[in-house]
Formats: structure tokens, C-alpha cells, sequence
């Protein structure tokens, strides 16, 4: 099988490391597992964090409780969860990824025919907008930025509004487009190695499907306010850049669902005999 890696370079940044907890707003679809799995294991072999993460239907209340972590260490916080459920902690780095409504409702249809060993046919995709919107999904990303997660109402302008202005609360937001440069600054900033992964939760589905214009039309329809949502972080103005003269750092972590690799970093020779060792298996 086939392995795509990629390299994301983290920038050499001897000043003004960023020493804070970080929490990363995980909107399903978006790439959210990758992160995941590469601060995993960056926290596993530097020891320097310690990753958690929080499911919010098992959650008593939808914020951070300061007993639940100790606050002299810092921490890799994620989950499905709604914008302000770290605001109960000082020094916390907020940032997250958002994705294209269509692209990610698509993505995420494609999952759930998948999850239920079902087809287009058996599980249409009117099916699921219609299990979205019963079980409060639908306007996901809005949900996620006006911190209305599982709540059962109707997104409204208010609310809109609202995920909007908290779009200010975060330190760092990208498009899923800009995917490995939000990883590289993240990466700089905090003074961590480079990384050399692959992708998590990419699945070869044993089906075939594309969305018609009646699909497209109930995307459209029913998360009506992530397109605004998703327009206004798409015109966001990040200032870091990758540049080809910038020194990156050579220890490198080796990320991938499909490569074990021991916890250490690597340098770039060990890293090609590491392929060199796995092309011949």
C-alpha cells in the first residue's frame, strides 16, 4: 500500500517561545485526528505536555473544570467542543481548523455510510442531513463558535452573530486548505521539532458516490450559516509564512497510522534508512 508523507517544517524561533497550554477546537472532518495523533506523539517522546481530550457528551457541564487538570503543567487540550471550554484558564493558546461546509458534510456523509457498513442507496444522503438536524448538528461549525454544541435549538441570526464575534477569541484559525500551515506555525511558536506524517482516517470506501444538485441545495439549505461562518475565517489574515531560506528544525517526529516508528525523533540519514528498511518489507 501506498503512503503519502508530508514534511511541515517547524520554523527555528530561539525568541519568544510560547510556553501556555493549548487548546484546539476539533471540528469533526477537518483533520482534527492528525492533529491529534501528532501531539500525541510529540507529547510521548519530549514529556514537555500532556495531551488531553475531552468527549462532550460524557462531559458534567461543557467546561473545563479546573479540577480535572493540574494547573502547573501545561497541556494539548482537544475534543468536539464548543469555543469557550478552556475560558475558565489563564495562559491557554486557543486555535482551530475550519472546513468548507460542503467539502466537510460530504466528508462526514461518506464516514457515516461507511460507519454503518451501508451504501448511498441504503443510507441516503437526505437520511443523514435529516439525522443531523434531529440529533442538532446541522450549522456544525456555527454550533461550535456560538457554543450551542447539542443544544437543542434552531440556529438562528443571533447565534450567527455571535459565532462570529467569537471568532476574535482565538489565537490562530485556518482554513482546512491551509492545513500544514497551521500545523508549522503552531509547531514554530512553541519551539517544536518538524514533523514528517501521514494522514489519519482516510478510508477506501468499497462505494462510490458524488453529491447531486439536490444534495449540494440541502447543504445549502440546512448550514446556511456555516458558509458565513467559514467566509469570514477564509479572509482572516494570518502573518506567518513558510520560506524556503527559513532554518527549520532537523529533528524530525515520524507521525502515521500505517508506519510504526519508535518514540524518539529522527534525524534526516536515520529517516532514510527507515525507509529504506520499510520499502523492503
Amino acid at each position: 500500500m501506498k503512503v503519502d508523507f508530508q514534511f511541515v517544517p517547524s520554523k527555528l524561533n530561539n525568541k519568544n517561545i510560547l510556553n501556555k497550554s493549548i487548546y484546539f477546537m476539533h471540528i469533526p472532518k477537518s483533520g482534527g485526528t492528525t492533529i491529534d495523533h501528532i501531539f500525541i506523539k510529540l507529547f510521548t517522546i519530549l514529556k514537555n505536555y500532556h495531551f488531553k481530550r475531552f468527549k462532550y457528551d460524557k462531559l458534567k457541564k461543557n467546561r473545563l473544570l479546573k479540577s480535572e487538570i493540574d494547573l502547573s503543567k501545561n497541556y494539548f487540550i482537544s475534543g468536539h467542543l464548543d469555543y469557550n471550554f478552556c475560558n475558565n484558564l489563564n495562559n491557554v493558546y486557543k486555535c482551530s481548523i475550519v472546513r468548507d461546509p460542503i467539502d466537510r458534510v460530504i466528508s462526514h456523509y461518506k464516514f457515516m455510510v461507511f460507519k454503518f457498513n451501508s451504501t448511498p442507496d441504503k443510507y441516503t444522503f437526505k437520511m443523514f442531513i435529516n439525522n443531523e438536524i434531529k440529533n442538532n448538528r446541522d450549522n456544525l461549525i456555527t454550533r461550535h463558535f456560538s457554543g450551542l454544541l447539542n443544544e437543542k435549538k434552531e440556529i438562528v441570526d443571533k447565534d450567527s452573530n455571535q459565532a462570529k464575534t467569537n471568532i476574535d477569541f482565538f489565537d490562530s484559525i485556518y482554513t482546512f486548505n491551509n492545513w500544514d500551515k497551521f500545523l508549522s506555525e503552531i509547531l514554530s511558536i512553541f519551539g517544536l521539532p518538524s514533523i514528517l506524517y501521514s494522514r489519519f482516517q482516510q478510508h477506501r470506501y468499497n462505494f462510490l458516490y458524488s453529491p447531486n444538485e439536490g444534495d449540494l441545495k440541502l447543504i445549502r439549505k440546512h448550514y446556511n450559516y456555516d458558509f458565513i461562518i467559514y467566509s469570514k475565517i477564509s479572509k482572516l489574515k494570518n502573518n506567518f509564512k513558510i520560506n524556503k531560506d527559513d532554518v527549520y528544525n532537523k529533528k524530525i517526529c515520524v507521525v502515521s497510522p500505517y508506519f510504526k516508528t519508535e518514540d524518539k525523533l529522527y534525524n534526516e540519514q536515520e529517516i532514510k534508512k527507515l525507509f529504506e528498511k520499510y520499502n523492503a518489507i
